[in-house]
């Protein structure tokens, strides 16, 4: 006999008794996500001890890119590298920009080919022309330079 059937009778001692049934299935549920959250919430821990120098955040855009223009062939523009003069910028601060630098999506041209990022290390701006097997140094900036290499 189920709940409806009881509620056809209405006998209220019945209608208490399906009442109960349901809180008790209510509270199951609710044991059971509690349950099922916690064994979550420990098996979590459990991988982030087991794997504690793993890059969790390596498959966003910015640093797939990043990994790119550090893999590749890297070349600089005879433009930049007049820019990188004027300023006094040497290849191993642009190597230092190519391991610890960011990418600026707002600023790059993601949408064009070929594709242009803007690479941020402190307070040196750079453009990066990305292909398949090169990346180009396009264009080097910093904030209190101005150079008139064209």
């Amino acid at each position: 006999m189920n709940c409806e059937e009881v509620q056809r009778i209405s006998d209220s001692d019945t209608s208490d008794i399906c009442r109960v049934k349901e809180m008790t299935s209510l509270m199951n549920f609710k044991q059971r996500l509690s349950r099922y959250l916690l064994g979550l919430g420990i098996g979590c821990v459990v991988v982030f001890m087991m794997f504690p120098n793993h890059d969790w955040l390596g498959w966003t855009p910015g640093k797939t890119v990043m990994k790119q223009i550090r893999e590749i062939n890297f070349v600089i523009d005879p433009v930049a590298q007049c820019q990188m003069d004027c300023i006094g910028i040497n290849k191993d601060q642009i190597q230092l920009a190519r391991k610890d630098g960011h990418i600026d999506f707002d600023k790059s041209a993601v949408q064009s080919v070929p594709l242009i990022y803007h690479l941020e290390y402190g307070n040196l701006a750079m453009k990066v022309q990305l292909e398949d097997k090169l990346a180009t140094l396009k264009e080097v900036s910093a904030p209190a330079s101005e150079c008139n290499c064209n």
